[in-house]
């Protein structure tokens, strides 16, 4: 059974348990209610009888007679059913006359149990009484209007009934149909479809769930994208020096080479490289996965910094990039030196491949650090051609190099900025980046104190 016919059949269930409480308590509060108001009239009549039979006893002076005035005043049970025996007694308490129940004059009123009893006075003096009890269980016109009111119930709880299953039917359909969506969606998902997209306009629980599965297969498109785009790039990269080191083998393997320490150090050179793409690729997952092992310690930034900076002052002197360094005091931070310095060894080797690229006389690059709220951040700055904002964008993503041709001596692996990325995150840390056409660009890191 689904879940639109449950829901219909829930609202069918109500509406049914709903008709049949209020046929039940409508039933009896009429019931009562008619009994109520019969039983006022019925007091009121023999009310006015008793004055009835105050005026025959002060015209007659006894009770002969009494049955005539009576059945002549309508007093007596109903040929329908209903209405009340009646007897008059005397003052001493005798049977002098009635209507039904076995009444008749010098009887008693043993066999005859009153419901009830009114004294019929004269001047203030009791002369008689007269006592009544119902005829039976209640009057034909009583049963009839009670019969009339379940029928009008029962019409009107069928009807309730027949609009709650419409309803029902109804709200059930628009209820499902947003899942009926959100199933599909999921099979075609389950068969490789990640394109799907489930459109939902309600503002409910419904609604929240559709977003959600948008927002999750717009993220499993996303990673199969990297994915792809990674084996493509990985195979890529690795077929470049797999390539020149089957050529240069194969050559001298035919005599074509001579086998000289210059021909086998080409090979050697792209099998380092090699190992360096592997190696990057291989921390690039573990950084991904959340696995990349960690040596955390209290370090100061200031200290790495100036000691990364003095690693490449070398290279930037051989390039003719200045290299400047502002480093102010700051909290040590808890992080892994090897690794951080890992991140500022590819910021700062960007930068001094870019910083010549620019228009300015005096390459430049600057290294700073400084206090940032409750972070450190460590600034690298250049004077080169500087990022677009469609590169800044993507300078991030994975195999990712500035110039279109992919060229490995000018950028690299392309996974650097990814794995500095990722390892800052490992962190809690972030990375970003500000550049503007002409004016360079200024990476940025913030790590937090461990104050």
């Amino acid at each position: 059974m689904n879940l639109r016919i449950k829901l219909t059949l829930a609202f069918v269930l109500v509406a049914v348990v709903a008709v049949g409480l209020v046929a039940v308590l409508a039933n009896r509060a009429t019931a009562v209610g008619f009994e109520q108001y019969l039983a006022a009239g019925e007091t009121t009549q023999l009310e006015q009888a008793s004055s009835q039979l105050a005026s025959f006893y002060q015209q007659q002076g006894d009770w002969n007679g009494i049955n005539a005035v009576l059945r002549d005043s309508g007093i007596g049970p109903d040929p329908a059913g209903g209405g009340y025996f009646v007897r008059v007694l005397d003052a001493a308490g005798n049977d002098v006359g009635g209507r039904g129940g076995g009444s008749g004059q010098g009887r008693g009123v043993s066999d005859f149990e009153p419901e009830v009893t009114i004294p019929i006075l004269l001047d203030g003096k009791q002369v008689g009484t007269l006592v009544a009890a119902k005829s039976g269980s209640g009057s034909r016109a009583g049963e009839q209007y009670l019969a009339q009111v379940n029928q009008a119930i029962l019409i009107a709880g069928m009807i309730a009934v027949f609009l709650a299953l419409v309803i029902g039917i109804f709200l059930a359909r628009r209820l499902t149909q947003p899942l009926r969506k959100l199933n599909r969606a999921t099979q075609h998902v389950a068969a490789g479809d990640l394109s799907q997209r489930v459109t939902v306009t309600t503002h409910d629980e419904v609604g929240d769930l559709a977003d959600h599965f948008n927002d999750m297969a717009a993220a499993l498109e996303t990673a199969e994208t990297q994915r792809q785009q990674l084996l493509a790039d990985t195979a890529h990269d690795l077929r470049t020096p797999i390539s020149i080191m089957q050529s240069h083998l194969e050559a001298m393997l035919d005599g074509v080479f001579p086998t000289t320490p210059e021909n086998l150090g080409v090979v050697y050179e792209e099998t380092l490289r090699l190992g360096r793409l592997v190696g990057d690729v291989r921390t690039l997952s573990l950084v991904e996965a959340g696995q990349l092992p960690l040596d955390k310690q209290p370090i100061d930034l200031p200290e790495l910094v100036a000691q990364a900076a003095a690693a490449f002052s070398p290279l930037a002197e051989a390039d003719g990039v200045q290299l400047v360094t502002d480093l102010q005091p700051v909290f040590p931070v808890q992080a892994d030196a090897a690794r951080i310095h890992q991140v500022l060894a590819n910021l700062i080797a960007n930068a001094l491949r870019y910083a010549p690229q620019g228009k300015q006389t005096t390459p430049t690059v600057s290294l700073s650090v400084g206090v940032k709220d409750t972070h450190v951040e460590v600034m690298i700055a250049d004077n080169g051609p500087g990022l677009t904002p469609e590169q800044q964008a993507t300078v991030f993503d994975r195999f990712w190099r500035s110039d279109s041709a992919r060229s490995r001596e000018q950028g690299g692996s392309g996974l650097g900025l990814a794995i500095a990325k990722g390892i800052l995150e490992a962190h809690g840390g972030t990375i970003g980046v500000e550049s503007q056409i002409g004016k360079g660009a200024t990476f940025w890191f913030l790590l937090p104190t461990s104050k």
